[in-house]
């Protein structure tokens, strides 16, 4: 079982493609020449890098004396330097017989880049101790100090590459700290000791003289009886440097496989175990399939595995939150029955003032918001939007894609509903005027009928007047007798004139009443409007989640029977693939019904234990249970699970999305302790 899977700090050491050039913009990078805010800003356009402006200061360099020094001390670039170097060791490359200025494309590789980083802990406890650092770019990092461990690591592997390479073919060691892991730039020249081209020179010693040596010509010239004194040697031609990558790294893929290897043993002897980086496994022992499927890492990869883990967190977190809006409607259901009792009442009241003012039943119909059909559209749309069957590769934009369609649905029905209740208000809104139109109606009425009798009052007192005059001259008793008739009129008159405005006050105060008890039922309908009718899609999602759970159970169910069956077949001593791939099903699927983590190893073995104690061992004997349980946890060690599956099931645990019942599918690639990764299914090796 190789040790890539555990979470052992280890090593990284990054050899580039051997390279014949590189141009002045390509070597101000490493060296950050020229490098302002804006230009980081432009950098991180790009979400795959992550530079710190605020983190520039920390970045340092180790000149060819072995000194410290800022980054970008130098002040020759680095492509200059590479040039001046090739001069010094006469390197002419080949130049394009079609194109004089540009190099042949079979010119020879004369220089190479290497990145030497390691586990992003340990580096940046060296680089910045306890300090408080954001890798985040949301906060300034302006008060961070250097601290002095990530400087003697730098020093030690800068005398490990000058003991392998040799100083003076250094051209550059730049040490960057403003990006997220603490790593190492060094590009170098291949420079080996070769002999000089041409034949070995070959001298002719006199036997007795050994001052006395002859070219071979000159050896010809001599008579045949004075040739036997002399003795041929050859003079062994003369070394000197050049520059050769195949002297340097291996003259093929095989042998720069070897030097590959022997490099990194070479660094955690001499570097990496003095700071408790571990090298990694060889190659040659991993599987066969897992050695074919090995490949180099990308930040593209880095991102998406960054961008998954994140997913995740907020899948957990989107779960909770429907939880928290399951007992919330739950609340406002109730509130909302409270209300209805409320309203009911509040329109009996009102059809007993309107009883008393006269006005009919019919008159007193609040308009009925009718929100089903939208809420049913909307209901159909999401759950069309969800039956999208989720394609092999894109899964990010899918999800995307799915988001932005479900954000428009909502938005188109919280929309209609906004448009439903506008509709209803300017409903009860006419019919609160109608009622108020109708009591002040009544009320002109009465208004008008008194005005009448304070004419009529006008008139008779007009009347009483002039009696008073014609009976000035009358009998006294005839002139008191209609005195009292006439006051008697009088005072009856009087009395249904207050009579007449009373009613008409209490007319007033009643249709204040009632328009404000219309203002009341418009607010308390506007409160009933405000909860979203979005039970009938809650309904929908538990019955997914009810079929997901059920589909889990299958698994598991599946997983116990492979387990069984291999404990009572004794053909077989090792998983095949019939049992591998349920079981490991199995583990995942008791994973997620346990609330633990599949694919973090340690957790990942605890629902295996869950799983194998589930599991009944009779009719099989102790070697075979004991046997399968061992095949059972090394199959959940070597599995790999991507954190994109587990988003998938979380989202389908949640009632919104779907899960093939056939496990497999995913085509998504794991990434090994190396920077590697290689492809999986349900992560079953």
């Amino acid at each position: 079982m190789s040790k890539a899977t555990n979470n052992i700090p280890r090593a990284a050491i990054h050899v580039g493609a051997p390279a014949k050039s590189f141009s002045a913009a390509e070597g101000y990078e490493p060296e950050r020449r020229g490098w302002d805010e804006k230009t980081y800003r432009l950098k991180n356009q790009d979400t795959n890098n992550h530079y710190d402006f605020s983190r520039k200061h920390l970045n340092f360099e180790i000149n060819g004396k072995g000194e410290i020094v800022p980054l970008g001390s130098n002040p020759i670039a680095l492509h200059e330097r590479l040039q001046k170097r090739l001069d010094e060791l006469g390197f002419k490359p080949y130049m394009d017989k079609n194109n004089p200025l540009g190099i042949s494309d079979n010119s020879p590789n004369c220089t190479v880049g290497i990145i030497v980083s390691g586990d992003h802990n340990v580096l940046t406890r060296l680089a910045f101790g306890d300090q408080d650092v954001d890798f985040t770019l949301q906060r300034s990092n302006t008060h961070v100090v250097l601290k002095q461990g990530i400087k003697d690591w730098a020093l030690d592997t800068y005398h490990w590459a000058c003991g392998r390479w040799g100083a003076e073919n250094i051209i550059g060691f730049d040490v960057h700290l403003d990006e997220t892991t603490p790593h190492i730039h060094i590009q170098t020249i291949p420079v080996a000791k070769t002999k000089a081209r041409g034949r070995a020179s070959v001298k002719y010693v006199h036997k007795d003289d050994k001052s006395k040596a002859l070219s071979h010509k000159e050896w010809k010239k001599l008579p045949e009886e004075i040739r036997s004194n002399f003795v041929r040697t050859e003079v062994e031609r003369r070394e000197k440097e050049c520059v050769s990558y195949a002297h340097v790294w291996g003259k093929d893929k095989y042998a720069v496989g070897r030097t590959y290897y022997q490099m990194h043993t070479d660094y955690y002897n001499e570097v990496g175990r003095k700071y408790g980086l571990e090298r990694g496994d060889d190659i040659a022992m991993l599987p066969g399939e897992e050695r074919r499927e090995r490949i180099h890492k990308s930040k593209a990869v880095l991102e998406a595995e960054r961008q998954a883990k994140d997913a995740i967190a907020n899948a957990k977190a989107e779960k909770q939150r429907l939880e928290q809006q399951k007992g919330q409607l739950v609340d406002e259901t109730q509130s909302i029955k409270k209300q209805k009792a409320r309203m009911e009442d509040k329109v009996l009241q009102l059809e007993e003032y309107a009883a008393a003012l006269d006005i009919k039943e019919e008159n007193l119909i609040v308009p009925f918001l009718n929100t089903n059909p939208l809420v049913k559209k909307a209901v159909d749309d999401i759950l069309e939007e969800l039956g999208k069957p989720i394609p092999t590769f894109g899964h990010k934009e899918w999800k995307e894609e799915r988001r932005q369609a479900i954000k428009t649905i909502l938005t188109e029905l919280q929309t209609a509903l906004m448009e439903a209740k506008e509709a209803q208000k300017k409903d009860i809104l006419t019919l609160g005027k109608s009622l108020y139109n109708k009591a002040m109606k009544d009320a002109s009425a009465i208004i008008e009928q008194n005005k009448q009798l304070l004419k009529e009052n006008h008139i008779l007192s007009a009347e009483n007047m002039g009696l008073k005059k014609r009976i000035s001259s009358m009998d006294e008793n005839a002139i008191h007798e209609l005195r009292k008739q006439k006051d008697a009129e009088i005072e009856r008159l009087q009395k249904e004139c207050d009579k007449a405005n009373a009613h008409a006050v209490r007319s007033n105060n009643l249709a204040s009443k009632e328009h404000q008890r219309a203002d009341d039922a418009e607010l308390q309908i506007r409160e009933m409007l405000a909860v979203p009718e979005i039970k009938e899609l809650w309904n929908d999602i538990q019955q997914n989640k009810k079929a997901f759970w059920q589909q889990v159970d299958l698994w598991i169910a599946n997983a116990k029977q492979a387990i069984y069956r291999f404990a009572t077949d004794y053909q077989n001593a090792v998983f095949t693939k019939d049992y591998a791939n349920p079981i490991g099903q199995g583990i995942i699927a008791e994973a997620l019904k346990d609330g633990l983590d599949a694919p973090d190893k340690e957790q990942r073995k605890q629902a295996t234990q869950n799983l194998l104690s589930q599991i009944c061992w009779k009719g099989t004997t102790k070697y075979m249970s004991d046997l399968s349980e061992t095949r059972t946890m090394q199959l959940c060690e070597e599995m790999t699970v991507p954190k994109n599956l587990m988003e998938s099931l979380l989202l389908a645990a949640g009632g919104r999305g779907v899960v093939c019942a056939g496990g497999g599918g995913s085509d998504n690639k794991l990434t090994n302790w190396d920077g590697t990764k290689k492809r999986n299914g349900w992560g079953v090796n």
